[in-house]
């Protein structure tokens, strides 16, 4: 493995694990933190995000089938079919807009929108209601499509599922628990980065050997992320799910203000 890229294969499994957990315990497919580990690393843009989305892919088909085999996920094809239509619509905007975007102001934009989602979620599950007071409510159809239309862009330039971003959303503004809303966001990695696969793989902008140390890691970390989603209070998760956004944006805003000066 070429230690220019990941330091040691350590730090590779370690990555996995991180990713696989999130994944299954808050939908997270795990560009969120291969995408700018990789870029860090010194790897263009485009190939981190090429390598992010096999990742998600995987790992999200894996997801997805644990939370069903635990019975915790219901299948609502009709919004399925809306929030991954929209994703799809995204993901080429996003694609196009990837190729002019440069290494810091993907960090910084990044950042910008895991702090902003973090406040929120972490506001609800702590009950202070310092954004106003999440009544919860049903989301309309249109809202499922929007989401996925702003994920999908969203996955595109930066090589992350989507898929939790769509659960953040429902979650804070229509108080859906994080739970119920699962089945979604997790097909929604998949479609998404499905999109962008084939082309990133067809341009050569995959780091395969990489992938043979984070992927074996990272499908652990999925089981023990589901297993604990059904375990775990509602609440919690909002507050656990924003302070992990808010530490990882609080980072790489600092990385990417670093890389611009």
């Amino acid at each position: 493995m070429n230690s220019n890229i990941l330091v040691s294969q350590h730090r590779a499994v370690a990555l996995g694990l991180l990713t696989g957990l999130l994944n299954g315990l808050i939908a997270l497919g795990g560009g969120v933190l291969i995408t700018p580990f990789l870029i860090l690393a010194g790897v263009s843009p485009q190939t981190a995000v090429g390598t992010s989305l096999v990742a998600v892919t995987i790992l999200s088909c894996i997801g997805f089938t644990a939370h069903l085999l635990l019975d915790g996920t219901s299948m609502e094809f009709a919004l399925i079919f809306a929030v991954c239509a929209g994703g799809v619509i995204g993901s080429v905007i996003g694609s196009k807009i990837l190729a002019r975007i440069t290494p810091q102001w993907m960090l910084i934009l990044f950042a910008i929108i895991q702090i902003l989602v973090a406040i929120r979620l972490i506001d609800q599950g702590v009950g202070l209601a310092l954004m106003g007071e999440v009544v919860p409510s049903i989301p309309p159809l249109g809202t499922y499509v929007g989401l996925g239309i702003f994920s999908g862009i969203l996955s595109g330039i930066f090589g992350v599922g989507g898929g939790a971003l769509v659960l953040l959303g429902l979650a804070a503004f229509y108080g859906l628990p994080v739970i119920e809303g699962l089945a979604v966001a997790l097909a929604l990695n998949v479609t998404n980065a499905l999109v962008g696969v084939a082309r990133h793989v067809r341009y050569g902008k995959i780091l395969w050997s990489e992938l043979m140390f984070i992927i074996p890691a990272a499908l652990i970390g999925v089981v023990l992320g589901a297993a604990l989603a059904h375990e775990l209070p509602g609440n919690l998760m909002s507050v656990l799910f924003g302070g992990f956004f808010m530490f990882m944006g609080i980072m790489l805003a600092r990385k990417g203000y670093k890389l611009t000066k």
